[in-house]
């Protein structure tokens, strides 16, 4: 039991160098991609400029009005940061932290309750933009963790268990990039989606929203809330490659698979423009749906 509590302290502060180093990679992937300098000041090649600015954050006045929901405003951060580390203990990386049977439904369930973090934070803002990025939320990962669940069962259907530490071993040599090689596409416009990330970050909508549901957030509270939102990244990445590439015998490979996803999501920021919200709700409800539910019947009745 100590030994899996010093794993666990270990593995998160792990996971915050890799939002360091993910915030980092960005600014110098989006500087390259709009032909300018990213971050060079601060330290050799800018390397510190991550956590002076994290230094920076945490520096702030963390502002709470009177007219705010105050528990939710101030639970909401907490709760998310709590989720999206939670999520990590029952994936098997190097170690099983938590080697459950049913891990898979552990990490549904997670990815369903983070929707409230959001609404604590755009309803107790009491903040006209920031509960309309809350309403936007609500349909938003809502709509789409049905599609995703559409794409984890057929994931269940083909290896035959629940957890995924068996999703290591049965996945060898990314057999299912072959096999769902069709749904891949699919399957990274659903995490953008959960990601809040462009072409569908209208939760975070700065032209419309002024920032969204986290608008009132400074200082501690919009860092725990940022943190969760890039960890997200990185669990979103490990997820793709265990379902659709990883193999034990490669791990390497695996690591490097998950930061050449991770890249590339990055990189759309600088391609892709913000969808119409409209449009956002149509493309899931109307398109990838009824296509994955057809994949996911015939899967049923043919194979």
């Amino acid at each position: 039991m100590l030994l899996n509590l010093f794993f666990s302290l270990m593995f998160i502060l792990f996971l915050l160098l890799l939002v360091a180093f993910l915030v980092l990679f960005e600014r110098n992937i989006l500087g390259l991609d709009q032909s300018r300098k990213g971050p060079n000041i601060s330290g050799y090649f800018g390397i510190l400029q991550t956590i002076l600015d994290g230094v920076k954050l945490l520096m702030k006045e963390y502002f709470i009005n009177p007219s705010m929901r105050i528990l939710f405003f101030i639970l909401s951060p907490l709760f998310g940061f709590f989720l999206s580390i939670m999520n990590w203990l029952f994936i098997a990386v190097v170690f099983s932290i938590m080697a459950y049977e049913s891990t898979v439904i552990f990490t549904l369930f997670i990815g369903s309750i983070m929707v409230y973090c959001v609404v604590w934070a755009g309803w107790g803002s009491n903040n006209t933009y920031s509960t309309i990025g809350a309403i936007r939320a609500v349909a938003q990962m809502i709509s789409y963790e049905v599609v995703m669940g559409f794409f984890i069962l057929l994931m269940i259907m083909s290896f035959g268990t629940f957890s995924w530490s068996m999703f290591h071993f049965l996945n060898f040599g990314g057999m299912n990039f072959f096999l769902f090689f069709f749904l891949f596409f699919f399957w990274f416009c659903v995490i953008l989606a959960e990601l809040n990330r462009t072409p569908f970050d209208l939760v975070e909508g700065e032209s419309e929203l002024v920032g969204g549901f986290n608008v009132e957030y400074s200082g501690s509270g919009f860092t725990l809330l940022f943190l969760s939102e890039y960890v997200n990244i990185w669990f979103m990445g490990t997820l793709t490659v265990l379902m659709f590439f990883y193999s034990f015998s490669v791990f390497m490979m695996s690591f490097m698979l998950v930061i050449s996803f991770v890249s590339f999501i990055i990189h759309i920021r600088s391609l892709l423009p913000r969808f119409k919200y409209f449009d956002l709700i149509f493309l899931t409800w109307k398109i990838m749906l009824p296509i994955v539910t057809m994949i996911f019947i015939f899967f049923i009745l043919f194979i």
